[in-house]
């Protein structure tokens, strides 16, 4: 049963039952709202209760009840760092908020007052939770959840200095407004995506991450799966075109962020292999390896190794280590196009990649490449990326 209103198995409705009892006139609510704790707790009645409980104290001794009678805060100054805006809904009612997230001003937004920008977004969960209820009454079912579009256009690791921002929207969100989220599109992911998302990730309660569709730009076609054409931005796929713009315009100064990097230029003669070392050694944080190249003809294969290093634990030598290839040499299938990827090592180690001409006995070959690294704190267990686990 999926533990919404009207479709409750036996022990989740009893957990309504438990949960209403722990509750005076003063703090009770309705089921629906009593519901979204508990799912968000799996049903344990106490740790909703608590959760409950904190969230109503929250929201009394800071006047959240009365947030969108003022104001919203930062209103000017977050229109010249990045553009966003409420825009209709999906097929399912939920009220969307879209944001060209990778065009983001980060050296302006880090600028701000952080307090104050915590307060701009709370006035946008509290709106959205206004809209929810207006479309309840309008489409004449319950809409309990939003949506949200993050246009991940232009975006690059300078997205990194907001980490702490994020850590604190993404930390009130799951206290405070637990099962609020429905969908999270991030969309027009760039070749950088994968080692953002590693870092944002660690952050974002689980389950809210398996509400996350992640779509390249050749992939937008897939949002009408959710949306109607009509209530969603041409520029995402629609055929929405509001009298004003569907959102606010992008910041001029951003808009000449360029989305690939500067690339070097590499010549491998024939039957000749270039290779690019990584040391990935830093043992207070995980390291992630990404790459963009471009090649010039099909001659060419790509592919990465690893050798492990002796650490804590260990008893082998480094020669008694063998290196191992995680990615095997493959051919690349058309010319002149981007290959992107990442990989993050399961230990301290040497990642090697390797750019290959040996099948071409006469010709030189010529590779563009970037090849950027990232270290992570993190204490989340280190990823192997479905590869061959060697340590």
């Amino acid at each position: 049963m999926s533990g919404y209103l009207g479709d409750l198995s036996a022990s989740q409705q009893k957990s309504l039952e438990e949960f209403k009892g722990m509750l005076t006139t003063e703090t009770i609510s309705d089921e629906a709202t009593l519901l979204r704790f508990l799912r968000a707790r799996s049903f344990d009645t106490k740790a909703a209760y608590n959760q409950y409980i904190q969230t109503q104290e929250w929201r009394v001794n800071n006047d959240i009840d009365h947030v969108l009678e003022r104001e919203r805060p930062l209103d000017e100054e977050m229109k010249k760092i990045v553009s966003c805006s409420f825009h209709k809904y999906d097929k399912l009612g939920r009220p969307c908020y879209i944001e060209h997230t990778g065009r983001t001003d980060t050296t302006a937004l880090m600028k701000l007052p952080q307090d104050q920008f915590i307060g701009w977004h709370i006035w946008n969960n509290e709106r959205q939770i206004q809209r929810m209820i207006e479309l309840s009454t309008k489409l004449g079912q319950p809409v309990e959840t939003m949506v949200h579009i993050h246009d991940m256009t232009g975006a690059s690791m300078s997205l990194r200095k907001t980490l702490n921002f994020f850590k604190r929207i993404a930390k009130l969100d799951q206290d405070y407004y637990p099962e609020r989220m429905g969908k999270i599109f991030l969309v027009n992911t760039s070749w950088v995506f994968p080692v953002l998302w590693r870092i944002a990730k660690i952050f974002v309660d689980p389950k809210t991450r398996t509400k996350c569709v992640v779509l390249k730009s050749s992939e937008l076609s897939k949002l009408c799966d959710y949306f109607d054409p009509k209530d969603l931005p041409e520029e995402f796929g629609g055929t929405c075109r509001c009298d004003n713009g569907c959102l606010p315009p992008i910041p001029k100064h951003m808009l000449e962020v360029k989305d690939n990097p500067q690339l070097i230029e590499q010549t491998i003669g024939p039957k000749k292999s270039f290779t690019y070392e990584v040391n990935c050694d830093n043992k207070k944080a995980d390291t992630s390896i990404a790459w963009y190249f471009k090649a010039t003809s099909k001659d060419i294969q790509f592919g990465i190794k690893f050798k492990a290093k002796p650490h804590s634990g260990w008893k082998d030598n480094e020669n008694e280590i063998e290196e191992i290839w995680v990615e095997e040499l493959e051919p690349i299938t058309e010319c002149d196009i981007s290959v992107t990827g990442f990989y993050t090592p399961p230990c301290p180690g040497i990642c090697t990649l390797v750019w290959d001409n040996s099948n071409c006995k006469w010709l030189s070959r010529t590779i563009k490449y970037h090849v950027m690294v990232s270290e992570v704190d993190s204490d989340e267990e280190i990823s192997t990326n479905g590869n061959k686990e060697i340590c």
